[in-house]
């Protein structure tokens, strides 16, 4: 990826220099400017040479595919490897439209007992339990979240799960007494 967005940002600021040199006209040499666009010329195709087309058909791929908006049931899959089905339904989502500086892909599901039992085993989720009188404190952390986002209506007992990825990543579910239903928070930063 890294050498993709080299590549085209050396490109970019090769043209971004051509402009330059259109608009400044005559104030520099012109062996100046030949030698100065042969070396970005020659450096562009080492760079593409090194990335590789396929490299970089894939990269690019892959930056338009996370740049479009999903649906929950598409972020859903990505979270935890399994499409919705009749036993999940998503009552509300929010995703991470811009990731690293969007905080959180916020949701709200509605599920069977099994399908939670599945969820929790995909990762080592730690586990702890909160009364109905200590959730203001716990969800304090949470800022930004979305209106429709209340753990606290869940039941009087709440159990969260969540696991750390780093020290900015972090996935978290509130789950009911029940076990049906749950707020999911997952948070890259």
């Amino acid at each position: 990826m890294a050498g993709t967005i080299l590549l085209l940002s050396w490109v970019a600021g090769l043209i971004l220099f051509l402009v330059f040199i259109a608009i400044k006209g005559t104030k520099l040499s012109k062996s100046a400017v030949l030698i100065a666009i042969l070396c970005n010329v020659i450096a562009i195709v080492l760079l593409f040479i090194y990335t590789g087309p396929n490299k970089m058909k894939a990269d690019i791929g892959r930056i338009v595919r996370n740049s479009r908006t999903k649906d929950g049931a598409e972020v859903y899959a990505l979270l935890f490897k399994k499409q919705t089905d009749s036993c999940t339904v998503i009552l509300n989502f929010k995703d991470q439209v811009i990731p690293k500086i969007d905080c959180c892909i916020w949701m709200e599901l509605k599920l069977c007992p099994q399908e939670l039992s599945r969820i929790l085993q995909l990762k080592k989720y730690q586990q702890s339990i909160f009364h109905k009188a200590e959730i203001p404190n716990v969800l304090q952390s949470f800022n930004g979240r979305p209106e429709w986002w209340t753990p606290q209506i869940l039941s009087d007992s709440i159990t969260k799960y969540n696991i750390k990825f780093s020290q900015t990543n972090e996935q978290i579910l509130f789950v009911g007494e029940d076990r049906t239903h749950v707020f999911l928070c997952d948070q890259a930063l």
